[in-house]
């Protein structure tokens, strides 16, 4: 099982010195909006360097395939890949993958990433329902992981068996309240254990880094 940060901060100078502190303990680093609106998509390459790590960036795509395409191209041009949502339909998830296999090579592949069920409480409402449908669209489409939620490990569970394989990047742990235990009884060699805050608020995130991944891989 492995270890993934979600480098949810604002600050440029904060990202990469967290980035730079984590990195023997982490093993991918994950930004989304906040960083890059905040710095430029460029930071991408800068943790990169710094780290020698692969970032993901979670932008949660939800578009038609046409802008889907070009949020791919700019966005892969730096990530190793993207995570987009499911529920707008296979044709804008392809539009990804088109990208992500024209932009990569065998020895660096891009990758998609697809969201079923996200872990926050209002999640139940509407993407929880469809959530089971996502997951089977997911597989159908070979997309290369997919997140399910760590706050509700019985619907982690249920999702894990209906991808088989695909890797699972999992939120929730921390910050959220995601039980630890019980998503390492679920998890497997390959896939994603997902912190945030848990990390990057506290007071030394290398040491929570440390601890986190001490925690993962007593699995």
């Amino acid at each position: 099982m492995k270890l993934m940060l979600a480098l949810d901060v604002m600050s440029k100078n904060e990202a990469l010195k967290i980035a730079e502190e984590t990195k023997d303990f982490v093993d991918i680093i994950k930004i989304g909006y906040p960083l890059v609106l905040s710095t430029g998509i460029e930071i991408v390459k800068e943790i990169k360097n710094k780290t020698n790590k692969e970032v993901v960036c979670d932008f949660k795509v939800a578009d038609i395939p046409a802008t889907n395409e070009k949020i791919a191209k700019t966005t892969l041009k730096y990530a190793d890949a993207i995570i987009c949502q499911g529920f707008v339909g296979k044709d804008s998830v392809m539009a990804i993958q088109k990208v992500a296999e024209e932009y990569g090579n065998k020895g660096a592949p891009k990758k998609v990433i697809m969201v079923t069920e996200m872990s926050h409480p209002s999640a139940v409402e509407f993407l929880q329902p469809v959530a089971d449908d996502l997951a089977k669209m997911a597989k159908e489409l070979g997309v290369d992981g997919v997140v399910a939620p760590s706050t509700r490990p019985e619907r982690l569970k249920e999702i894990k068996e209906i991808v088989g394989d695909i890797p699972i990047i999992s939120p929730g742990v921390g910050a959220q309240g995601g039980d630890l235990d019980k998503v390492l009884e679920i998890l497997g060699d390959n896939d994603y254990v997902i912190v945030g805050r848990g990390i990057y608020e506290h007071n030394n995130p290398k040491e929570s880094a440390k601890h986190y991944k001490k925690l993962i891989s007593k699995n």
